[in-house]
């Protein structure tokens, strides 16, 4: 992710989140030393985007999404795929999600990710628990 694709990175995010992020918050996390921020292009289109964090062993990713027009392509699995080949040294890696978010709780499921707590009210806008979900890779 460059800061030129901010505008289509926000905008997805806009598209995907009842809270979403500002585009200031992804251009800090383009300055933070502990992030990783990619983005999946097609046609020179940025169509998903993921971020995460590494840190001491632990991936954590902190916002994943899709362009609501491109899910159910592969490409949300092809970025968590990026991401762990990425840190495959890693011991593991978590993530939170809406409990309302069944689409892609499954898709976590699917690739092997645990639910293993439930953050009650970790969500605003609206008010919603969070589901914290680990994938152990060593």
């Amino acid at each position: 992710m460059k800061e030129d694709d901010l505008d289509e990175v926000h905008s997805i995010e806009e598209k995907s989140f009842p809270s979403p992020w500002s585009k200031k918050a992804f251009f800090l996390e383009l300055k933070n030393k502990f992030s990783h921020l990619y983005v999946w292009e097609e046609d020179e289109r940025v169509l998903g985007y993921i971020i995460w964090h590494s840190i001491a062993g632990e991936v954590h990713i902190i916002n994943i999404a899709v362009h609501p027009e491109h899910r159910r392509k592969g490409i949300g699995k092809r970025l968590l795929e990026f991401c762990i080949e990425k840190e495959k040294d890693a011991e593991y890696v978590v993530l939170e999600v809406r409990a309302s978010n069944i689409p892609a709780r499954n898709l976590y499921k699917n690739y092997g990710f645990r639910e293993i707590a439930t953050i009650k009210g970790y969500y605003s806008f609206p008010s919603e628990d969070g589901i914290v979900m680990m994938k152990k890779l060593n």
